[in-house]
């Protein structure tokens, strides 16, 4: 006698479209991270730098980073 049999897996299968189907409407339904502006980031940069707040060296590293990333 052999346990389980077709609908065993019948049932299994089941179980993993349900699964699927719920990981995939989680998925949908998850909110994006916004993409960054770069221009708008870049910008605010120079400024910060123009104002004296970040030193030309303290600028190229988070403009780099900006561009980077």
């Amino acid at each position: 006698m052999m346990l389980g049999g077709v609908g065993f897996q019948a049932g299994l299968d089941q179980a993993r479209r349900k699964q699927l189907a719920a990981q995939q409407q989680a998925a949908a339904q998850a909110p994006t991270a916004p993409v960054p502006d770069v221009v708008s980031q870049l910008k605010g940069l120079k400024t910060l730098r123009d104002d004296g707040a970040l030193t030309p060296e303290e600028f190229e590293m988070a403009k780099r980073k900006v561009l980077d990333g």
